[in-house]
């Protein structure tokens, strides 16, 4: 990057601070207040367009502002395709993560790697409008053998790429750190939820912190020492009532590895409850199911209400029932307008929280992208936000259900 658009990137960095901050004030009229959240978002606007001008095209732009103004009239056809998405390179995975239906060891689908030969293809398909993607879903993409040739085509097609891994597979000695940086990944995410052994092995019982911790450090001195801005190395910690107390120690931990700390509110994941490893219903009654479910959040929702999803604290309170969610939501999901997931097997899932094969949209290696993203099963998702469906159609859609969130 030259001195130039070092000193722009920097004036833009700080104009964005400013309004940021500007737009945090309070006691001002609504006036004043609207043109001042016009003003920040038009300076976080131009820091994002900078920032990412090399994957940015007038193609691209056009077709994110024309999803966007759909998202917000709700239309039931979109007229642009999805910008973001999720492209599963695995759903195999290393680890049990205690809140992950993967870890818990629930069958959604078949185990497999998405074919290198496969992935080209749908980049292929989809690079003219696909802004970003990320390479992660039900698995760890650095068990797949092509995931950096994967990255690397990605990001030759013009694509910001993401990875979110537990690094238990990941293997520097072998050269991978150096694999990773060439490949051209724009962000890692390290998933480790805690800043000690104990609250560590918690969530991701029977691993080593400080194995994680040290392969993070190789990672950045590589990235440095072969002089690359990428990836960026952010830490994940999803926040539960076994970790809330490390909060701050996290941040620090970060801050010596020169990483940032990322805090996630938790999904608990609790419509599995009902459910065997193989999906099937238990045939539980509605009150042993409330009890299990409470029982679980319990144990695992934070102490501090910042932390915890209205929905939980509803459910915990008795005040939850799925069907009230059809046709309105209480949270304002984007994903059926503004993203999509393309699973290992090439099936098309609504959002990142479908896990249930019997929920995908179709599938891309027997039809054509295009045709699923308007497809009926995609229309009744877009209209379960606006709209009451009946109970058969409710029934075809996971979103009738989904108060925004899948939780």
């Amino acid at each position: 990057m030259s001195s130039l658009s070092m000193a722009l990137e920097s004036r833009l960095a700080r104009a964005a601070a400013l309004t940021g901050r500007l737009a945090q004030r309070g006691n001002r009229s609504a006036a004043s207040g609207r043109a001042v959240s016009g003003l920040d978002f038009l300076a976080r606007g131009l820091l994002h367009v900078w920032r990412n001008r090399r994957y940015l095209t007038a193609v691209k732009l056009l077709n994110m502002a024309a999803v966007n103004l759909q998202f917000r009239l709700k239309t039931q056809r979109v007229i642009g395709r999805p910008y973001r998405m999720k492209i599963e390179s695995t759903n195999i995975c290393n680890t049990r993560c205690q809140l992950c239906p993967t870890g818990l060891g629930l069958r959604g689908r078949a185990k497999g790697i998405m074919s290198d030969e496969g992935f080209r293809g749908l980049i292929d398909q989809l690079k003219r409008y696909l802004y970003v993607l990320d390479l992660s879903m039900w698995g760890d993409p650095l068990i797949a053998p092509d995931i950096y040739r994967m990255i690397r085509y990605a990001h030759h097609a013009g694509i910001w790429t993401y990875v979110s891994s537990n690094l238990h597979g990941f293997k520097p000695e072998k050269g991978q750190a150096e694999a990773l940086v060439h490949s051209g990944l724009d962000m890692l995410t390290c998933s480790l939820h805690g800043a000690s052994q104990s609250t560590y092995e918690t969530y991701q019982p029977g691993k080593q912190f400080d194995a994680a911790v040290q392969k993070i450090r190789q990672i950045i001195e590589v990235r440095d020492r072969l002089g690359s801005p990428t990836p960026v190395v952010q830490l994940n910690f999803i926040v539960t009532r076994h970790n809330e107390h490390e909060r701050q120690a996290f941040v620090e931990l970060a801050q010596r590895l020169g990483c940032k700390a990322v805090f996630s509110i938790a999904s608990m994941n609790v419509r599995f409850l009902g459910q065997d490893q193989q999906l099937a219903d238990l045939g539980l009654s509605g009150e042993q199911l409330t009890q299990k479910t409470r029982a679980h959040l319990q144990h695992w929702l934070p102490g501090d209400p910042k932390c915890v999803l209205e929905a939980y604290q509803r459910m915990l309170e008795g005040r939850f029932n799925a069907a009230d969610w059809n046709g309105r939501k209480m949270m304002n999901c984007p994903w059926p307008w503004q993203s999509s997931v393309i699973n290992w097997d090439g099936a098309v899932s609504i959002c990142c929280g479908s896990f249930d094969g019997r929920e995908d949209m179709g599938n891309v290696f027997r039809t054509p992208f295009d045709q699923i993203w308007n497809s009926r099963a995609y229309r009744l998702a877009r209209r379960s936000f606006t709209r009451k469906l009946p109970d058969d159609q409710a029934q075809q859609t996971a979103c009738a259900s989904c108060p925004g969130f899948m939780v």
